[in-house]
């Protein structure tokens, strides 16, 4: 079976995941395919201007450069130009019939690393460089001539093996996708994808979620023409503005790096090199005889391919795949046993978690939709996420695009907050989000990070910090610090906002040293209920002045 990562090269960092849909298409292999498919691309968006494109690679035409001609049957072999920016030599605009009519019908031959891309009112332009190399359409260059063009595109490969399949929200999401696939004997696939008009419900759902938690979600909204145009991943987001939620997973990776530097991380490859185990020492996961992963970046989760992502090697792209999954879901915290322990069910239910992809899947028909690039990692024979279809036989895939815009505008219910006792010692280093602090290995009792370069302005956040009903009076802190003489501040709590009013504070100088710990109390007005917790610090000087091991509270 072929996933999305192998439409671009077979390298064994990308071998399948053993799902049901590939045992569906294992069982049907015992004979090649036909060297043509017929694809039916239906328009039921509502305008009577719509448009198709196919690329990929020529698989029986050494490899090269593909695209469909406007006919929908003659195969386009692009010569290299002389220069950049060259345009296409023939027409490629495959033109479906008006919304709600018969499907248009197109021919295929096999193609890898294929797409079918649609676009709504007007075409799209594709350009070609020496080589030939094609240039797509961008959806963050804003001197794009496509980017205030509403696109999309659904991704294929089709060998002498099998069709592989299935719609993509990676990039960005904007038209609505499904797909249906007919076979010779083995059945029909259905992919749902995302309703009619689910474009808005997607930026409702984005824009909310910021609303919630102030990390910019809704900066993933391009609109055009006064209507939401399309919904970018985190990483496209942040190819326009680098800053967007950095730092944003930083909190829950300390608490994973902490986990296993005493508990092993156990993964399965799910291929020969079977299953292995790591544990954090000296800041690097490592996996003995195989290699090791340092912390990575935000935008690396988001990217699965940055950073210490950025890897060689197939046993190291297998970890890198399981491990980014676990982390964009946020489950690799509380599963030990990646993936083999994973429950779709409690998939983005703990923040910090890729809210983009939550939304996606929430919004789907049927729950699947490829999100982030290794949305296709699931447990030895679970089912499905990524809205994908597979078969050895195929006759027929129909590709059906529904109406972009008219969609709910309430978005997806969040999922219920993770909670954590506001009784239990909560380690600073465990921050939600935060501004302007470092984390650092400690030599205080328990060990683990201490969060220090503390000065005027910072703070840390702590979600979901339960009170009870009964409500707490008191704030105990570990805290340590080498400010000079003269140098001192207040360590303050607040609730649900850093600019909120304090509850309660106590001031601290110099202990003595960086690492000189002292606990230390205050009185605080009750509190009961749930909340997100904020430890600010303000002082009259500009130097450091605290560094903070952990904090509990109590009646």
């Amino acid at each position: 079976m072929l996933s999305r990562r192998k439409f671009l090269g077979a390298g064994a960092a990308t071998l399948a995941v053993p799902t049901a849909i590939g045992a569906v298409a294992m069982a049907n292999r015992a004979n090649a395919t036909a060297p043509t498919l017929s694809i039916d691309l239906q328009n039921n968006t509502g305008s009577n201007t719509v448009y198709a494109y196919v690329t990929g690679q020529a698989l029986d035409h050494g490899n090269a450069l593909f695209l469909l001609q406007a006919d929908g049957q003659t195969p386009y072999y692009p010569a290299s130009p002389s220069g950049t920016g060259t345009p296409l030599a023939v027409d490629c605009a495959i033109a479906l019939n008006a919304s709600g009519t018969a499907a248009r019908r197109i021919t295929i031959p096999h193609v890898a690393g294929g797409r079918i891309w649609f676009s709504i009112g007007s075409r799209l332009t594709f350009l070609l460089n020496p080589g030939p190399g094609l240039v797509e359409p961008s959806v963050t260059n804003p001197s794009d001539p496509n980017i205030n063009t509403l696109w999309d595109f659904a991704e294929f490969t089709y060998n002498s093996t099998e069709l592989y399949a299935n719609i993509s929200a990676v990039d960005f999401f904007s038209i609505p996708v499904a797909l249906r696939l007919t076979t010779s004997a083995s059945g029909t696939q259905n992919v749902a994808g995302l309703p009619a008009g689910a474009l808005d419900t997607v930026c409702a759902g984005l824009t909310a979620q910021s609303a919630a938690d102030g990390q910019g979600w809704n900066q993933l909204v391009a609109a055009s023409g006064g209507q939401n145009l399309r919904a970018l991943s985190p990483t496209n987001g942040i190819v326009r503005n680098s800053s967007l939620l950095s730092g944003y997973f930083d909190g829950y990776l300390n608490q994973v790096w902490q986990k296993y530097a005493s508990t092993p991380l156990t993964v399965d490859t799910q291929a020969s090199w079977g299953v292995v185990q790591g544990t954090v020492s000296g800041g690097l996961l490592t996996f003995p005889g195989v290699g090791s992963f340092a912390k990575p970046s935000s935008a690396d989760i988001f990217s699965c391919n940055s950073g210490p992502f950025n890897v060689s090697g197939a046993v190291m792209g297998a970890l890198t795949a399981r491990i980014s999954a676990a982390l964009n879901r946020s489950t690799l915290l509380s599963d030990a046993s990646q993936p083999d322990g994973e429950n779709p069910a409690n998939y983005y239910k703990v923040s910090p978690t890729n809210h983009y992809a939550r939304i996606i899947h929430a919004t789907s028909q049927d729950g699947r939709g490829y999100a982030f690039p290794y949305d296709d990692v699931v447990p030895n024979g679970g089912a499905d996420q990524s809205g994908a279809v597979v078969a050895g036989d195929p006759t027929l895939l129909t590709v059906t695009l529904s109406p972009v815009h008219g969609g709910s505008t309430t978005p997806p219910p969040p999922p219920p907050p993770a909670t954590v006792s506001a009784y239990s010692t909560i380690a600073a280093s465990s921050f939600s989000s935060n501004n302007g602090t470092q984390t650092e290995s400690t030599s205080d009792t328990g060990g683990g990070l201490d969060v220090g370069w503390i000065h005027n302005g910072c703070w840390l956040g702590y979600t979901g910090v339960d009170f009870g009903n009964t409500g707490a009076t008191q704030f105990r802190a570990r805290v340590a610090s080498g400010a000079a003489a003269g140098v001192s501040g207040l360590v303050q709590v607040c609730l649900d906002s850093p600019t909120a009013a304090p509850i309660g504070s106590f001031a601290l100088g110099s202990t003595g040293g960086w690492q000189s710990w002292e606990t230390v109390p205050a009185n605080i007005s009750r509190v009961n209920g749930v909340h997100t917790v904020y430890l600010t610090f303000a002082s009259g000087q500009p130097a450091d002045y605290v560094n903070v091991h952990w904090f509990t509270f109590a009646p």
